[in-house]
C-alpha cells in the first residue's frame, strides 16, 4: 500500500512539473475522433509546445440569423358624413376625406371595406340605393386617389345599422355616412 501511495504521488508530481506537455503527443492526426468530440472541441490557436488540453479556447457562439419582424398595421376605421339625400360630403367630412384617403394610400392595405348608410328619412328601398351610391362614390374617390380597385369592396346597409337610433322619417346626419374599415 505504501508503494502504491508513493507511485501515485510520484506520478502526480511528474505531471505537475511537466505540465500538460507530456500529454501533447497522445492525440495524433492518425487517431480517429468521434463526431461529438469534433462538435464540442473548438479550434484554438496553439503556440509551439502547447497542448490542446491545456489551452483555453475562446468560445464564439453562433448566433441565429436575425429574422425580420413583420409588423401588421393596426385596424383602421373612418367615417365620412353626407348631406341630406345627396352623395356630397358635409363640409367637415370634405376636409377629413383627403386626410383619410392619404392615410389609406400610405398604409397600402390589401383589403379595404366600404359600407354606405343612410338615415330613416326616406323609404327602405330608396335608402338602400342611396347608401350604395355613397359607397360607390367613396370607392371611386379612393381609386382616383391612387388605391387599387382590387383592394376595395363595397356594401350598402341603407338605414339598417344606425349610429343614432331614431324613428322612421327622422333626419340625422350621424346616420348618413360611409364607414371605411381596414383590418
Amino acid at each position: 500500500m505504501d508503494n502504491i501511495y508513493r507511485l501515485s504521488l510520484l506520478l502526480f508530481f511528474t505531471l505537475l512539473v511537466t505540465g500538460c506537455s507530456s500529454i501533447h503527443g497522445s492525440l495524433s492526426p492518425s487517431k480517429q475522433q468521434s463526431e461529438l468530440h469534433a462538435l464540442v472541441q473548438t479550434p484554438t490557436e496553439l503556440e509551439e509546445g502547447e497542448s490542446p488540453f491545456c489551452a483555453v479556447a475562446e468560445i464564439q457562439p453562433e448566433l441565429a440569423p436575425v429574422k425580420e419582424i413583420v409588423r401588421i398595421p393596426a385596424p383602421y376605421t373612418a367615417k365620412l358624413y353626407f348631406l341630406l339625400d345627396q352623395v356630397t360630403f358635409t363640409l367637415e367630412s370634405e376636409l377629413d376625406a383627403e386626410k383619410t384617403y392619404q392615410t389609406l394610400l400610405d398604409r397600402n392595405d390589401s383589403e379595404i371595406r366600404i359600407s354606405g348608410h343612410t338615415d330613416t328619412s326616406a323609404t327602405n328601398s330608396y335608402n338602400d340605393a342611396l347608401s350604395q351610391r355613397r359607397a360607390e362614390k367613396v370607392r371611386q374617390d379612393l381609386i382616383d386617389f391612387g388605391l387599387s380597385a382590387d383592394a376595395i369592396s363595397i356594401e350598402s346597409e341603407g338605414e339598417y345599422r344606425l349610429l343614432v337610433l331614431t324613428p322612421d322619417e327622422t333626419v340625422e346626419v350621424m346616420n348618413r355616412r360611409v364607414e371605411i374599415n381596414v383590418r
